[in-house]
């Protein structure tokens, strides 16, 4: 039997370098609902947990990363679709630190942006949500997606395209009242 140390410390080493990266997945493709919750989390742990005792099975040489966010990703589109848990416990430290810059001026403009462009992704649909997150924030190719949501190929881009579009509608009469609201009359 092979030794199960190594498999151990690839592992740990592995959620040591992703974890962060893992919980801000799991809040992405749940919305806004759960953005203050403690649910990204558990079902981040969740994901773990299952890895964990099948990590011999698996190769971390790479660093575990698309394995453990497809594991999460799964478990997110699982939850969702079972419609567990609402709202826990806040975790404001780790999204009031998320994106910021010294200068107040850019912070505010920062944050507005960010939470205008936030409430708009959080209004999308949530398969379309899950999907540009996916893409978009994680990286991921279409093959890996359609795998991770069990639908297929076509589906995810049809998704994702509305997702964008959807995206870009919402965002224009924003920016052209904010633009038009800045010019003087003359």
């Amino acid at each position: 039997m092979a030794d199960p140390r190594p498999a151990m410390t690839d592992f740990e080493t592995a959620i040591n370098a992703n974890m962060g990266r893992l919980i801000a997945l799991a809040r992405a493709m749940l919305g806004a609902q759960t953005r203050d919750s403690k649910q990204a989390e558990d079902l981040v742990q969740d994901a773990l947990l299952r890895l964990f005792k099948h990590r011999d099975e698996y190769d971390w040489s790479d660093g575990g990363w698309s394995l453990m966010a497809k594991a999460v990703a799964r478990n997110v589109i699982s939850c969702r679709r079972r419609r567990v848990g609402k709202s826990l416990d806040a975790d404001e430290v780790l999204l009031a630190t998320l994106g910021r810059e010294d200068d107040p001026a850019e912070t505010s403009i920062a944050r507005e942006t960010g939470d205008r462009l936030r409430n708009f992704i959080e209004s999308l649909p949530a398969p379309w949500r899950e999907v540009l997150a996916l893409r978009e924030q994680q990286g991921m190719g279409y093959r890996e997606i359609d795998q991770t949501m069990n639908v297929s190929e076509s589906q995810v881009k049809t998704w994702l395209h509305r997702a964008r579009v959807r995206l870009t509608k919402l965002h224009e009469p924003a920016t052209e009242s904010s633009e038009s609201a800045e010019l003087p009359d003359v």
